[in-house]
């Protein structure tokens, strides 16, 4: 019997989204599944004013429609000063669904690079 391997292995249950750092400062880290509870539980521990502009999307497994509408209103933030969300990574087979939800704008480039304003 064939193994095939799940690709939600290793991913957190019912997803988060944390805020964190890198090299270039704060930025939120979206992993596994990004769903109602998910984006409720963000919303607890972090407060709009400490949204940063830039959103690492590389490990998310899926995202809703709840999911969706926070990176909308993350986006919004920078847009009122005239920037934009900054996407630093995002799995291949998300970009449909984000173009598909009107949000093509925020996709990082093809050769890697994130999106800027």
């Amino acid at each position: 019997m064939t193994t095939v391997p799940d690709p939600t292995a290793g991913a957190p249950a019912g997803g988060e989204v944390v805020l964190g750092e890198d090299g270039a400062g704060p930025l939120l880290r979206f992993r596994g599944v990004i769903d109602r509870d998910a984006v409720r539980r963000f919303r607890r521990a972090v407060p709009p004013a400490s949204w940063p502009a830039r959103a690492d999307l590389a490990d998310v497994t899926s995202i809703d429609t709840a999911g969706l509408e926070l990176v909308v209103h993350l986006d919004r933030k920078p847009r009122r000063r005239g920037g934009q969300l900054e996407v630093l990574a995002l799995p291949t087979e998300l970009r449909p669904v984000l173009a598909r939800a009107g949000l093509s704008r925020l996709l990082p480039r093809t050769d890697g690079s994130p999106t800027t304003a």
